[in-house]
């Protein structure tokens, strides 16, 4: 009993001394931000903003100290970032408008610019937000920005939606189908979407089934819904609201299916 106990302090006390260094260790790498260039180089750090067409990096330097460097937003190919977590909470089904408009607008205003999804999606998230208050301006002024910080690709679609539905809104339906319907198009054609692009068809549909309703064609306008459960299902709250459309939809047209 006494070789044991020896044995155990000499070897397992120094393991279970180095062992939370090694965990911190590997916290810190993998809760590092990543770019890569495109010039093939990664940088690894927290990234804290966007301003002027440049991110802002923060790494920890050799002397222990904390140093930050930008880096042009042209520069750069792609981005490792998870969304922060006012963002996640705020994309929950059932958040209520206020509250989403209070969690994401910091979020927005920090990291407006940035090449990742999350931003886009959030921005698109807080437009809507700000049409469920009756907050029309700010809505379309929020869409607008996504166009012009993130100029064609499918960053574009986003946008378009949102404006889509802001028509619908206006009572201009016509126009609401006219500016939509190119986005269903390039999704029925996309077989196998990313989860990003999935995230993205999800609100043109969501758009394209309400604008359907508009024109009394509930049997499409529940087709497009269901789309949206069955194929675009990257985005919970999207999801969510279609779910309840196509309930709404059901209730209002008892025996309602799709061929």
């Amino acid at each position: 009993m006494v070789i044991g106990s020896l044995f155990f302090r000499r070897f397992v006390r120094p393991a279970l001394l180095i062992a939370p260094a090694f965990i911190l260790l590997a916290f810190r790498s993998v809760a590092d931000d990543q770019i890569v260039k495109k010039d093939g180089s990664v940088i690894t750090g927290r990234l804290v903003g966007v301003s002027n067409g440049q991110v802002m990096v923060e790494t920890h330097s050799s002397n222990g100290g904390i140093a930050k460097f930008p880096i042009t937003i042209t520069d750069i190919k792609s981005i490792g970032m998870a969304a922060p977590a006012d963002v996640t909470k705020a994309e929950a089904p059932g958040v209520a408008p206020a509250a989403v408009i209070a969690a994401l607008e910091p979020q927005i205003k920090q990291f407006a610019g940035l090449p990742a999804d999350w931003v886009v999606e959030a921005m698109a998230q807080l437009a809507q937000a700000y049409a469920a208050q009756g907050q029309a301006d700010r809505a379309l002024a929020a869409y607008n920005q996504i166009d012009t910080l993130y100029p064609g690709g499918k960053y574009h679609a986003q946008a378009v939606a949102g404006k889509a539905e802001m028509n619908l809104k206006a009572g201009k339906i016509d126009e609401a189908l006219a500016v939509i319907q190119p986005i269903v198009d390039q999704a029925n054609k996309d077989i196998a979407p990313s989860p990003s692009d999935g995230a993205i068809y999800a609100y043109a549909f969501v758009v394209y089934g309400q604008v359907l309703e508009a024109q009394k064609k509930p049997r499409q306008a529940l087709e497009a819904y269901l789309t949206v459960k069955t194929m675009f299902y990257q985005n919970p709250v999207l999801v969510d609201r279609a779910d309840q459309l196509a309930k709404n939809l059901r209730d209002q047209n008892p025996g309602l299916g799709i061929e």
